[in-house]
């Protein structure tokens, strides 16, 4: 197992599966503060396209009042900070500050052999717009846009996700939530994280290879929150990617890694 346990699970799509934990039952009446925070383990890909598995942290937070909220997910190659500044109910959108995690140390010795990739700082911003009530009063459909850019050139690229999502209350104790989205990379991100430059090749014996901008890939994720006693649960997620596009074709995953990554994980909760 790799001591570098920071790897993807859906990229800055964290918030995504932060909502899916987190996100407030219905709008309240009357406005308060609430919260919430998330400890666990997850089983994850060491790096962006591999077959070996990594263990690392699920954490996640949020901090509500009235529409209003901030919230933070470390769920992959990333840690995510955004918030919503919308006075409305029917809209979300607000800033994200974000750090990608890098590659190094890991356990492919031909993946190794192309150097180490450094964290990076990403900022952006999101927009997501809620639907409620769309088929029982216990569910919540919602669509969303998420654009964040290197801003440490690091990658010196941008990532756009887009999707939604579908959750729905069984009963009062259970909340399910799944969510398909779809992350593009421009070509400087697919080609620090993709591409194979002519030293790496010499390198690491895999052949040159350059990473246009795409469809970087598809992915699939359900979670649970059943609470226990109080405001004390547990989480459940897990979640499959489907690399596509100039990121599947790569060698560092057609020769060495795999297109399909899979992500699972179980933590406790606390609501309040």
């Amino acid at each position: 197992m790799n001591r570098n346990s920071r790897s993807p699970l859906l990229s800055l799509a964290a918030p995504f599966l932060l909502t899916g934990l987190a996100a407030p039952a219905m709008a309240q009446s009357d406005p308060r503060i609430s919260g919430f925070f998330a400890l666990g383990v997850l089983s994850k890909p060491e790096y962006q396209g591999s077959r070996d598995q990594s263990i690392g942290p699920l954490i996640a937070g949020r901090l509500a009042y009235d529409n209003y909220y901030i919230e933070t997910a470390t769920l992959s190659a990333s840690i995510a900070l955004r918030a919503n500044v919308s006075p409305w109910s029917g809209i979300e959108f607000g800033p994200v500050l974000g750090q990608r995690f890098g590659r190094s140390d890991v356990e492919n010795k031909r993946v190794k052999l192309l150097g180490d990739i450094d964290d990076s700082t990403e900022a952006g911003a999101f927009m997501r717009v809620p639907f409620r009530d769309v088929l029982t009063s216990r569910d919540e459909a919602a669509i969303e846009v998420h654009y964040v850019h290197d801003v440490s050139s690091t990658a010196s690229g941008g990532l756009l996700f887009f999707g939604g999502s579908y959750r729905f209350d069984p009963i009062n104790r259970l909340r399910l939530r799944s969510i398909a989205l779809a992350g593009y990379g421009s070509d400087r991100y697919n080609q620090t994280f993709f591409g194979v430059t002519q030293a790496g090749a010499a390198a690491s014996g895999l052949p040159e290879y350059k990473a246009s901008s795409g469809i970087r890939d598809v992915s699939l994720s359900l979670t649970a929150n059943y609470v226990i006693t109080g405001g004390w649960g547990i989480n459940g997620v897990v979640s499959f990617k489907r690399l596509m596009g100039d990121a599947a074709d790569s060698p560092i995953v057609t020769r060495e890694g795999e297109e399909n990554q899979i992500t699972f994980g179980l933590g406790l909760s606390y609501r309040f």
